[in-house]
């Protein structure tokens, strides 16, 4: 089945113009068998949420709830995934994709937007969960390839604002023996059916998508 493994919706990813309604509906309407959601998570936008750790990570887990509900009444699951921002030595502003988090490990972690990559990277693997790198060779944006050793894969990345570099991205996955996904950035309900990765029918879970991945590093992809 597809799974989109890079989506946001509007509630607390402000640049999104798509409610968990719309959102769990379109991707329905695509015939996706479960989709990641991976609301932005960075100081910037949590600090929108409130200004207490507690206040944040309510809002931002609320709106999971939304969209895991909108989900269940669509007939498609939707997972919890997270797409955190911190900085690094090589930029101020990167993005990683978490996947096989639950809702307790967001609440046991707080502010991962102030950890460095290595110490997301080990809370991370302490806990089960993978971590990619968003769109790294975005570099219209700032975006540029981090640390291999502190991730677990990146991902071919399918906003259609940018470009893709599939052809770097699997150098540099290559180069780093790193795992592989396929998303579309989801932000405009026109991108749902676009990009996914190919997992079995079976999957129903972030932590069964991470295990998923830990089998099979370069899963097959899907680019509309």
């Amino acid at each position: 089945m597809k799974i989109d493994t890079h989506t946001h919706t509007s509630g607390v990813s402000f640049c999104s113009e798509v409610s968990p309604q719309e959102f769990a509906e379109r991707y329905r309407e695509e015939g996706y068998g479960a989709v990641l959601l991976t609301n932005h998570y960075s100081r910037m936008y949590m600090f929108r949420y409130g200004e207490t750790w507690d206040e944040q990570i309510k809002i931002y887990l609320n709106e999971y709830r939304k969209a895991k509900e909108a989900g269940d009444n669509a007939g498609i699951p939707v997972l919890l995934g997270a797409e955190v921002a911190i900085s690094t030595p090589k930029s101020p502003y990167i993005e990683f994709l978490l996947y096989g988090a639950d809702e307790e490990f967001f609440m046991s972690n707080p502010r991962l937007y102030d950890k460095s990559q290595a110490e997301l990277y080990k809370i991370c693997h302490d806990n089960g969960v993978l971590l990619f790198q968003s769109h790294p060779f975005r570099d219209e944006q700032g975006h540029f390839p981090q640390d291999p050793e502190f991730m677990d894969g990146t991902e071919i990345n399918c906003h259609p604002y940018f470009l893709r570099h599939e052809d770097k991205v699997r150098e540099f996955a290559d180069k780093h023996n790193l795992m592989l996904v396929c998303g579309s950035d989801f932000h405009f309900a026109y991108q749902a059916g676009t990009a996914a990765t190919l997992v079995p029918d079976s999957i129903g879970s972030s932590k069964q998508f991470a295990d998923f991945l830990r089998g099979n590093p370069r899963p097959e992809i899907f680019i509309k």
